[in-house]
């Protein structure tokens, strides 16, 4: 659902390391203007969430099952628009001030239905899932600030590159489980379900603290100020993947709890 803008932040850091991002003003990056755009974007995906998932409890309520169905297949048709301002802003970093308004939106009116579908099977889960990502950032930002320098550009590749490989090891697999009975078993288990999760859940917990770590590269490098935006929409990404991670873990959680 979110494609995650942490690799092409990276090429904002090295761009403001060469200068080419950078400001001769005052009119820098700060630790405190990233902050408060990445707490903007936040509130503007939860309200859109909130507003989408009220809309579908009241179609459900009314039994308005054509407006129901016209609200889930627009929300799954905005994919399009969401992966192609994905890309504009990886590509156009400065463009994250405005797209990354119409992405929050969009994001969070989708989150929202799927959040309200999980709750109404599982009552609560999106709370819970909302605040366990709560914690996981608060833990991630208290593990970055103890360590009281840059991470290493190798602890930075590794996350990327075995993100990019789990990523890809994943779809793949679901992706022969398609075709192949053997796979289909094997990425049916629920046990292999918990531990993707887990391990997706654990990466997007080192994601954030490559974030952080960007956007304290972005201030010692002077970076110009309008790519505060930007670092706040790869941070608001990565935690809405979070959010959809945690969300998955604990459905599965219950499910197991269930059968037993």
């Amino acid at each position: 659902m979110t494609l995650n803008g942490n690799p092409s932040l990276r090429r904002v850091v090295k761009g403001s390391a060469s200068g080419k991002y950078t400001t001769e003003d005052n009119t820098i990056v700060t630790m405190k203007g990233m902050a408060w755009k990445s707490i903007v974007f936040c509130l503007v995906t939860i309200i859109s969430a909130v507003a989408s998932a009220l809309l579908l409890y009241h179609f459900i309520d009314s039994g308005n099952e054509s407006a129901l169905g016209t609200l889930i297949t627009v929300l799954a048709l905005s994919a399009i628009p969401l992966i192609i301002i994905t890309f504009v802003i990886m590509f156009v970093p400065k463009t994250a001030g405005i797209l990354g308004f119409v992405y929050c939106i969009l994001e969070g009116l989708v989150m929202g239905v799927i959040s309200a579908l999980f709750d109404i099977l599982l009552p609560g889960i999106a709370l819970m899932a909302f605040l366990g990502t709560c914690v996981v950032f608060l833990v991630s930002w208290l593990v970055f600030s103890l360590l009281g320098k840059k991470l290493s550009g190798k602890f930075v590749k590794f996350v990327l590159i075995s993100f990019i490989s789990l990523v890809l090891l994943e779809g793949i697999g679901y992706l022969l489980s398609l075709f192949v009975p053997a796979f289909a078993i094997v990425m049916s288990n629920i046990w292999v379900q918990l531990a993707i999760s887990a391990v997706m859940i654990l990466w997007a917990s080192f994601m954030i603290l490559v974030d952080l770590n960007n956007m304290k590269l972005l201030v010692d490098y002077g970076a110009d100020k309008k790519y505060e935006w930007y670092a706040a929409f790869s941070l608001v990404t990565t935690l809405m993947w979070l959010y959809i991670e945690i969300l998955e873990l604990l459905a599965k959680i219950a499910l197991l709890s269930k059968r037993d």
